[in-house]
């Protein structure tokens, strides 16, 4: 039996005994044997019993970290295991691909991306890897895991960093995998920024500066400043990487006025959700990196990652994400036609008044001669065709003559609407939206 199974069978036949897990910590084990150990811990935190639970203050993984944290400051045999497992283990896995990859998978097509979630539930995941964004869906695969993280009190928090203090010392300065993430992730949205799928799509004023660029050479200097200790420059390079954010997420917005003109591309939504997406994992790290209390911010990092690698394994949210998309392709391209169904003035409440009476008068004469169809008692084929030919002609006959048909109204000007709801963050838009809802009800 392998020394993996033995931490499982001992964990089991212990009943999730503290004890035994901490006898089992052994750092001059395996790397899969000490990752498995890491999840089985993982799995102690969070195997507690639900009932009750919505009524206490302190969630029971909370307490059971601080039961976890009182025996180890009481026995040193057990504190010097765990530290130096914990610590071979920082200096072996690969920190950054949690921070910089996690939540970022290069979906190429919807059935693609389903058959990797797939694949993820219905596939063990092996604990054997250095890459900590693999090995993350194994210590946090819980919808809890978020809820209770973000719960952790200061005290408590406190408590477990001066525990993981001397581990912290041996591997080293603890914002390199943060100066690192944010290197690479600049870089991705420096490629993305360049791409020309999106580069095509962008507003050429605000590509002027070429941000995309600036924010890849910003991230290096940013992580030499915080390798040299220079305070002063550290502070004034991450304002400047916060600006050139802002400039990035912009020039990315700029790219829906195109989609809007010339229609909406899934991939280029995907895409462009994506740059944004990483553009706000900066904005964490950075926020990490230079925050008073850093600790209390990578705590809600991870509760972050925690949340969005439960839906990196749902199938319902890739299939409300994707219909999501689908649906915004239909909509905003039938926002821009039902624009023509909105009247604002004397004039357009004419001309809209015209195109209806045109187009009425149109569908009274369909009506009339479809009742003629009726009368002739023709076979059912002849009967369908005729009727079939009587509509055809008649919508393309409005069409051809500009009219409009009052039924259309509803489902054109129900995508303009929605489009207008896209941006309500001041009172100013607010009055804007209501008045244009009173505009369609004239």
């Amino acid at each position: 039996m392998s020394a993996g199974a033995a931490i499982a069978g001992r964990a089991r036949a212990a009943g999730w005994d503290l004890t035994a897990l901490l006898n089992a910590a052994d750092p001059k084990a395996s790397l899969a044997e000490r990752q498995l150990w890491l999840v089985r811990l993982m799995e102690w935190l969070r195997r507690a019993p639900l009932e009750g639970e919505a009524e206490r203050a302190t969630p029971l993984p909370v307490l059971r970290l601080k039961h976890l944290l009182n025996v180890l400051q009481r026995h040193d045999e057990h504190r010097l295991a765990v530290g130096a497992l914990l610590a071979r283990f920082w200096r072996e896995v690969d920190t950054v691909a949690l921070l910089a990859d996690f939540g970022f998978a290069p979906r190429t097509n919807f059935f693609g991306e389903l058959g990797q979630r797939l694949r993820l539930r219905l596939l063990p995941i092996t604990p054997e890897t250095q890459d900590l964004g693999e090995l993350f869906a194994l210590l946090f695969p819980s919808e809890r895991d978020a809820q209770w993280l973000a719960a952790i009190d200061d005290d408590t928090l406190a408590r477990l960093v001066d525990a993981l203090a001397p581990l912290a010392a041996q591997a080293g300065d603890w914002r390199e995998p943060l100066v690192e993430g944010i290197a690479y992730l600049a870089a991705a949205v420096r490629a993305s920024g360049h791409s020309g799928a999106l580069r095509q799509r962008m507003s050429a004023e605000l590509l002027a500066d070429d941000p995309f660029r600036q924010l890849a050479s910003s991230a290096e200097r940013l992580g030499g400043h915080t390798r040299s200790g220079n305070d002063a420059a550290l502070l004034q390079e991450a304002q400047y990487l916060r600006a050139l954010l802002d400039a990035c997420r912009r020039a990315a917005a700029s790219v829906r006025a195109h989609l809007e003109q010339y229609g909406v591309s899934v991939g280029i939504v995907f895409e462009t959700d994506q740059l944004r997406a990483r553009c706000e994992r900066i904005e964490a790290l950075l926020n990490t990196l230079l925050a008073p209390q850093p600790a209390r911010e990578l705590l809600r990092l991870i509760a972050d990652l925690a949340q969005q690698a439960q839906a990196r394994r749902g199938i319902r949210s890739l299939f409300a994400r994707h219909y999501s998309l689908l649906a915004r392709k239909v909509a905003e391209r039938s926002a821009e036609t039902g624009e023509h169904y909105i009247t604002r003035d004397r004039a357009e409440y004419r001309a809209m008044l015209r195109a209806a009476a045109g187009g009425g008068a149109v569908i009274v004469l369909t009506t009339f001669i479809k009742f003629g169809i009726g009368a002739l008692a023709l076979a059912a084929f002849w009967s369908g065709f005729a009727a079939g030919i009587n509509y055809a002609a008649s919508f393309v006959l409005i069409h051809l003559m500009h009219w409009t048909v009052a039924t259309k109204q509803p489902a054109m000007t129900a995508p303009a609407m929605a489009e207008k709801l896209n941006d309500v963050s001041d009172d100013a838009r607010v009055e804007a939206f209501v008045d244009e809802v009173a505009h369609l009800i004239r």
